[in-house]
C-alpha cells in the first residue's frame, strides 16, 4: 500500500482541520525534491494549492498517480529543470514525452505549476523562469483555446513574457506578469472587465 505524503498528515491543520499552503511553502518544498516520494509529495502539495477549494479537482489531479511510476516520471520531470543544464524548457519537454515524464491526465496546466515551484523563487533578473500556462493565460495573450502546448509555443510564451516584462518600469517578475494576466482573464470569465494591466 503506497505511503501517504507527509503534507496530508494532520501536523499543521488549523482550527477546522484545513492546512493552508503558501506559494513559499512549496517553493521551498520544491528545492527537497530528491527521491520518487518527495515528488510526489510535492505534486500532492502543488495540486492541493491549485486546486484550492474545488473538491471536484481533485479526482482529476489524483488521476496521474495511478501509473505504477508516478513518482519516478514525476521525479525525471522536475530533474530535467533542476539538473545539470536544466531548464524550463527541458523540463516542459520531459512532461510531455511518453519515454520520460509524461503521465495521463497531467497536462501542461499542472506540469507547469509543478515546474514552476519546483525552479527557486524568481527574482526581477531572471528571464527563462518557468511559468505557468493554462487556457486562462492562453486566452489572456489571445492564443487559441485548447489545454496542450508544444514545447516550442511554450518557449515563446516564455519570450513574450520576459520581453513584455521588460516594457514596465520597474521591471516586475515575470510570474507577476503571468498572474496579473491570471487574474484578467478569470474577471473576462465572469463577465467583470480588469483594469490590473
Amino acid at each position: 500500500m503506497p505511503q501517504i505524503p507527509p503534507i496530508l498528515e494532520s501536523v499543521g491543520l488549523d482550527a477546522r482541520g484545513r492546512k493552508r499552503l503558501t506559494r513559499e511553502d512549496l517553493f521551498i518544498l520544491g528545492q527537497r525534491i530528491n527521491t520518487a516520494a518527495d515528488a510526489i509529495e510535492f505534486y500532492v502539495a502543488v495540486c492541493s494549492w491549485g486546486v484550492g477549494n474545488k473538491a471536484r479537482d481533485v479526482y482529476r489531479r489524483v488521476a496521474p498517480l495511478r501509473h505504477p511510476d508516478a513518482g519516478k516520471r514525476l521525479l525525471r520531470g522536475i530533474k530535467k529543470l533542476q539538473g545539470p543544464g536544466g531548464s524550463a524548457i527541458a523540463g516542459y519537454d520531459a512532461f510531455r514525452s511518453t519515454d520520460t515524464a509524461y503521465l495521463t491526465g497531467l497536462g501542461p496546466a499542472f506540469f507547469t505549476k509543478l515546474l514552476y515551484f519546483a525552479a527557486r523563487e524568481p527574482t526581477t533578473d531572471h528571464n527563462g523562469h518557468p511559468l505557468i500556462l493554462d487556457q486562462r493565460i492562453a486566452k489572456a495573450i489571445g492564443w487559441p483555446a485548447k489545454t496542450w502546448w508544444s514545447t516550442a509555443e511554450y518557449e515563446d510564451y516564455l519570450a513574450v513574457m520576459d520581453e513584455t516584462r521588460r516594457l514596465f518600469d520597474p521591471v516586475p517578475r515575470a510570474d507577476r506578469l503571468e498572474y496579473a494576466l491570471f487574474s484578467s482573464a478569470a474577471q473576462k470569465l465572469i463577465g467583470t472587465e480588469s483594469t490590473t494591466l
